[in-house]
């Protein structure tokens, strides 16, 4: 077959049918691909063909139709449209379709005789096996054709009887055709009774309004699915396959000169979970893309080789550089003037400028889509642009020299324009593999590559004035990115130092241990108190031990207060989680408080205390304040003029607090008695502890804004603010893509199971009457039909978690839900040894909904507290679902959860289980509200475990009791 000796490969082929359609002054071409069925359909809006043209022109192989000095009249030029250069001369390229499939109906309509009394719709079936037969002419192969008046005409009838007409000739031909090649035929032709309006009138172009060519091509070659559908190109990125990488970027969209490349190419993969364009131009190389790359380099190549254009380094303002060929030698180049334009990105961020999110994106894209490709009259020239074909030699220079050789292939992007009229010595080959290795050829690369070489040594690796400028702005880049790492890891540290102290302070204080250590000092006093007495009988001893336990309470109090790091920014979690340690100081505050007061009743119990005693108490309190603000006075002092103003109001403030701290004591002060006898009048001591602890803590504060003010400057918040937005988007970044990695694979597995469900159902049907006749065998069927069927059960299970599969709301019960949660984990409640509890309240309750949206809530409610309840200890744990007026319970007796995390457990990424994502809950809170419902975390003190309520809050006419 010449199509198939031609053509290099299918995406060839397919590249090959796309320019026909570009000859054909198409807008759009389009390919279609369904796996299941394996059908193919590539239909353009071409001019398409009248019957006389199908039969003289597109039936004869190797007609020079389209050749610039061709007998035939070329196809006249559609109106509106530009001459457009014909991309194929060769009449070969037509049959590159038949390396796909090894049968095809063709259906094309003319566009100029659309509407006119000569519009019609030719229709044709070409069996390409009967062509391989040794020994037939083209005489004796039979190409059924039909010439319908409308395009509803053509149904799997009329397709049908182009087969039987294939049929007939083949029977006609006897023993010409071999036993086995019949038989190939025959079954190939057993698949072709299908309506083809079906694949006719999918999006995209349409024969039934215009003119235009359409392929269907069934069955298609094996090779095709498995060329169509493979894995990820490794070698590019991960993420394209090598038959995207062949024909993305098929029309230049690069640089936004061509005038030519109007054509939009689709190729859709019919896959199980929808349709996919495996070539989206979306996703290729756009003119905007220059903006986000190190240099660029754009100018045009004339007829003796020389360079004429702009440089751009670092996004600086353009260089205008004009570049000889060297090796011209005054002569004419053979390939002739052509145009290039391209960006380059650093192979590292430190010497790059963009920032991170873009160095990434665009390191990603290289890794992808990078190379220069050429296009002749704004369509792509193949493989030029594919990673493994480095025309240039780039890689092959840097591997001897990598510092003087600048350029590498895969961090650069852009095209390379020539056209037919100024490049007629660029000849490609006849299976599109490039161009023929002429002396054009050679000329066109050597240009490029004497460029580039010289382009590195004048701006990048030489000891040019403009590649010292390189140098310094690359080295300046590198500095800032260094100074900007060493800050973020001084900052990480810093965050991570402090949330790891946050949550030190908190499980010390919730596990009662801060608490046990106040009691124990004053125990230990108390014991040390009645000792001395004992031992001596010396009851004035009740001060000093006073004095010395009350010292250790201080310390104990100093050790729990944890300064806030200046200028970083928290995460979510440790905001959340210096929220409570907020109140958690000042519940300590009073534990150390109510340690006090029993420790004064040491000194009081026997002999009265002093008003001096209080005096030196105040005078301490006011030393001590008096200190906080000449500490405050330096630091003002320190502070620049440019933000006095806000450390004056600062300075205030604290001045304000230790007046106000001076009046209180006063005040207390002048209403004591001259001896304070009694644990009632004790209070005022108290008064003086609170009051100084709160002055002390506002201090502090005060303290703490003025350094911040200091290093920071005003928009010190503002920049703290940021990082932590910052933090809390890569967070969600993180979990999102965690979440579609997820759910790509629960939906891989599920079709996968889905389909090995099926085989194994047929497999259990065909052996179940063997099974009856042998009594050996049938108890192993019997244990293997009871295994499918748990399995076929949980596959029933993904059915309502499918949104796709319910369009509408539909009516859910009570019972419906029970039902789902037991199917789901009813193996789980006997391994873990938990009840499953279900109200009747809860059974009669029903509403309207989606099942997509309630039944994940229910499975992450019920996991999680299977996980929880689980740890009981041996004790039986368990899950009630119950209900009342108001909404839905889930309940269990698990250990609950603690009063810091109430409000975080429904944030994404928070988590105490072992394991957990944190992502259950957030998910839960996301998915009801879009259905207009919520979810909360009921407490109160007789609550034991967990217990969540769901209820409506837009949807309170949906709801109600059976």
């Amino acid at each position: 077959m010449l199509g198939r000796q031609q053509i290099a490969g299918i995406p060839t082929a397919v590249s090959e049918i796309f320019k026909n359609a570009y000859d054909a002054y198409a807008t759009t071409v389009r390919g279609d691909y369904f796996p299941a069925t394996r059908v193919l359909t590539v239909r353009d809006d071409g001019v398409g063909m009248s019957f006389d043209d199908f039969t003289s022109r597109w039936l004869t192989i190797g007609t020079d139709s389209k050749a610039r000095d061709s007998t035939r009249p070329l196809p006249s030029v559609p109106s509106g449209f530009k001459i457009r250069r014909q991309m194929g001369e060769k009449g070969i390229g037509r049959l590159a379709i038949a390396s796909i499939g090894s049968q095809m109906l063709i259906v094309t309509r003319a566009r100029e005789k659309v509407g006119t009394a000569e519009d019609e719709v030719v229709v044709a079936l070409l069996q390409w096996s009967i062509f391989e037969v040794p020994g037939l002419t083209l005489d004796d192969v039979v190409i059924p054709i039909r010439r319908l008046k409308d395009i509803s005409e053509l149904n799997s009838s009329l397709v049908a009887e182009l087969a039987e007409e294939i049929y007939e000739s083949i029977d006609q031909l006897g023993t010409r055709i071999g036993t086995d090649r019949r038989l190939q035929i025959m079954e190939e032709l057993r698949v072709l009774p299908f309506d083809p309006s079906r694949f006719l009138s999918l999006n995209g172009p349409s024969l039934a309004r215009n003119g235009g060519t359409a392929f269907i091509v069934a069955p298609a070659n094996d090779d095709l699915e498995s060329v169509i559908t493979s894995g990820p190109d490794k070698e590019n990125g991960g993420i394209v396959s090598p038959f995207q990488r062949f024909l993305m970027g098929f029309s230049n969209t690069i640089t936004g000169n061509s005038e030519d490349s109007d054509l939009v190419t689709e190729f859709i993969l019919h896959a199980q979970d929808g349709p996919v364009d495996l070539i989206d131009p979306a996703s290729f190389w756009r003119p905007e893309d220059f903006e986000t790359t190190d240099h660029t380099v754009e100018g045009q190549f004339d007829e003796y080789g020389t360079f004429s254009g702009r440089v751009s380094i670092y996004g600086s303002e353009p260089i205008h550089l004009v570049e000889s060929w060297p090796a011209n030698r005054g002569a004419k180049t053979n390939c002739g003037p052509f145009r290039i334009k391209f960006g380059y990105v650093q192979g590292e961020q430190s010497g790059s400028r963009l920032n991170a999110e873009d160095f990434a994106l665009m390191t990603s894209r290289l890794q992808r889509l990078g190379g220069l490709y050429i296009y002749r009259d704004g369509i792509r020239v193949l493989p030029y642009g594919n990673s493994d074909t480095d025309y240039l030699e780039m890689e092959q220079r840097r591997t001897k020299n990598a510092g003087r050789y600048y350029f590498s292939y895969r961090r650069i992007f852009g095209a390379i324009e020539i056209d037919s009229i100024n490049n007629p010595g660029l000849q490609e080959k006849a299976g599109r593999e490039g161009f023929r290795e002429n002396a054009a050829y050679r000329d066109f690369t050597d240009v490029l590559k004497g460029f580039l070489v010289q382009l590195a040594a004048n701006f990048f690796s030489g000891k040019t004035q403009d590649s010292e400028e390189f140098r310094r702005q690359r080295q300046r880049l590198k500095d800032r990115f260094t100074a900007r790492s060493e800050a973020e890891d001084e900052e990480r540290r810093a965050r991570e130092a402090f949330a790891a102290s946050l949550e030190s302070q908190l499980s010390e204080f919730e596990s009662g241990r801060f608490a046990a250590l106040v009691t124990r000092v004053v125990e230990e006093a108390v014991v040390e108190k009645q000792k001395t007495i004992s031992q001596r009988g010396d009851s004035e001893s009740g001060e000093l031990i006073r004095t010395r336990a009350a010292g250790v309470l201080n310390e104990l109090m100093q050790s729990f207060d944890l300064t806030r790091p200046t200028g970083v920014g928290l995460t979510a979690v440790q905001e959340r989680e210096y929220a409570s340690y907020i109140r958690a100081r000042a519940q300590a505050a009073e534990i150390i408080e109510r340690g006090a007061r029993q420790l004064d009743l040491l000194a009081t119990s026997e002999r009265s205390v002093s008003i001096d005693s209080l005096s030196d108490q105040r005078l301490r309190i006011e030393r001590a304040g008096q200190a906080g603000h000449q500490d405050l006075q330096e630091a003002y002092k320190s502070v620049d003029s440019a933000i006095a103003l806000a450390a004056q109001n600062t300075l205030d403030a604290a001045q304000q607090e230790v007046r106000a701290f001076s009046d209180a004591l006063d005040r207390i002060a002048s209403n004591l008695p001259d001896r304070i006898s009694t644990a009632k009048e004790l209070r005022t001591l108290d008064e003086i502890r609170i009051e100084a602890a709160l002055r002390r803590g506002n201090l502090q504060d005060l303290l703490h804004l003025l350094a911040a003010v200091e290093t920071g400057s005003s928009s010190l918040s503002d920049k703290t603010s940021l990082q932590e937005q910052i933090l809390d988007l890569q967070e969600q970044v993180e979990g999102n893509l965690e979440l579609m990695q997820l759910g790509q694979a629960v939906q891989i597995v599920s079709h996968e199971f889905e389909a090995s469900i099926r085989t194994v159902r047929s497999g259990l049907q065909k052996l179940s009457p063997w099974a009856r006749s042998t009594p050996r065998l049938e108890p192993i069927v019997r244990d293997l039909r009871a295994s499918f069927a748990h399995l076929d059960g949980y596959l029933r299970l993904f059915t309502p978690l499918q949104r796709r599969l319910y369009r509408q709301k539909v009516v859910i019960t009570g019972s419906q839900i029970s039902e789902f949660v037991r199917g789901v984990f009813f193996e789980r409640f006997e391994r873990h040894n938990v009840r499953f509890e279900v109200a009747e309240s809860f059974l009669n309750w029903q509403f309207r909904g989606f099942p997509s949206t309630f039944y994940p809530v229910f499975v992450n409610l019920i996991d999680n507290a299977i996980a929880w309840t689980s740890n009981n200890h041996g004790r039986t744990g368990v899950i009630l679902l119950d209900a009342d007026e108001d909404g839905l319970l889930v309940c269990d007796d698990g250990p609950g959860i603690r009063p810091r995390d109430r409000d975080a457990i429904f944030e994404r990424g928070f988590s105490r289980r072992r394991g957990g994502r944190g992502l259950g809950l957030s998910l839960s809170r996301e998915l009801l509200a879009r259905d207009g419902w919520e979810i909360e975390l009921e407490f109160d003190e007789a609550t034991v475990g967990a217990k969540f309520r769901i209820r409506p809050t837009a949807l309170q006419n949906e709801m109600g009791t059976a």
